[in-house]
């Protein structure tokens, strides 16, 4: 996946800032850019992280643009009514677009969302976009063509195909089963089950240790403290399942740390929230990225 602008932008100020915005997503999360010339406007472009090619408007609208069904249906209208003027003239200069096999999504207006009306998705604005990314990260891209359960199952897949844990992958694994009554009444989808029991997005098996994956979006308090109490909760979960001898490892899987986090923090933070109590089972806890496991190994030791 990458972002395409598609140069230059009638304005010499949007154009500049389009490039510095795609300068600082590339540097923040490692995403790939790259500029399609369509207009060169205003002469070489000195300083850009990614490639940059020139073609005609026409060449590039035929190429990503002309019948293309996905883009059609994640901006609401056909390719022909939001870029080409009278539906004619091939208008797609100051636009950004979301690159996955093909154009998959672009912004329909250029510049901010100033002067474009209140019923106007700033995110739907090239410079608004672009400026949720650089600040939010790759949650906001893929917000734009993907439902949650997607985005989830997403950062699953990339953190199983990182080849950070090498065992038995069970995926979508229901636990807690142990602690149903002994009833044909009260199953795993009965209204008791739906309480009683969990979902653990993977659980991996090892020679050390089992591993319990929790999937969550961008690294920040909230979603932390979510993705840990859910983490814990399944743990204790799987243990009565399996045996309180069971060592585990906990694995929280981000979709995007922000780049300015502390994570030299992140061990301490982990070590507080889990204090020790009397019970002696092995477990760590391990938090990172889908793209970058693990971040961390920041606690191991006696814990409910």
């Amino acid at each position: 996946m990458k972002l395409r602008y598609y140069a230059d932008a009638p304005n010499v100020d949007d154009h500049e800032q389009i490039i510095d915005l795609l300068y600082t997503i590339s540097d923040k999360y490692g995403i790939t850019v790259d500029i399609e010339r369509v207009n060169n406007r205003y002469g070489s472009i000195q300083v850009f992280p990614g490639s940059i090619r020139e073609n005609s408007p026409e060449d590039v609208y035929d190429r990503d643009f002309h019948y293309n069904r996905t883009l059609g249906s994640n901006i609401d209208e056909s390719p022909s009514q939001a870029f080409k003027a009278s539906g004619r003239h091939v208008d797609i200069d100051g636009y950004v677009g979301i690159i996955d096999d093909g154009l998959i999504w672009a912004t329909t207006y250029r510049g901010d969302s100033i002067g474009h009306g209140p019923d106007v998705d700033a995110t739907d604005t090239t410079l608004g976009f672009l400026d949720q990314v650089a600040t939010h990260g790759l949650e906001v891209i893929e917000e734009k063509y993907m439902d949650e359960d997607e985005r989830e199952r997403t950062v699953l897949e990339q953190f199983l195909a990182a080849d950070v844990v090498d065992g038995t992958v069970h995926r979508d694994a229901v636990i807690g089963t142990s602690q149903l009554p002994d009833s044909p009444a009260h199953g795993v989808n009965s209204s008791v089950g739906k309480i009683v029991t969990r979902t653990v997005d993977a659980i991996i098996e090892t020679d050390e240790s089992d591993w319990i994956v929790q999937t969550a979006k961008t690294f920040e308090a909230s979603r932390f403290d979510t993705a840990l109490g859910q983490d814990l909760v399944r743990d204790r979960l799987y243990r009565l399942d399996t045996g309180k001898n069971t060592d585990t490892t906990l694995a929280i899987v981000f979709n995007t740390v922000p780049w300015e986090l502390d994570t030299d923090a992140v061990p301490t933070t982990v070590d507080q929230l889990t204090a020790k109590t009397t019970r002696s089972v092995k477990r760590k806890i391990c938090v990172g990225t889908s793209r970058t496991l693990p971040l961390h190994l920041p606690y191991s030791g006696d814990l409910i």
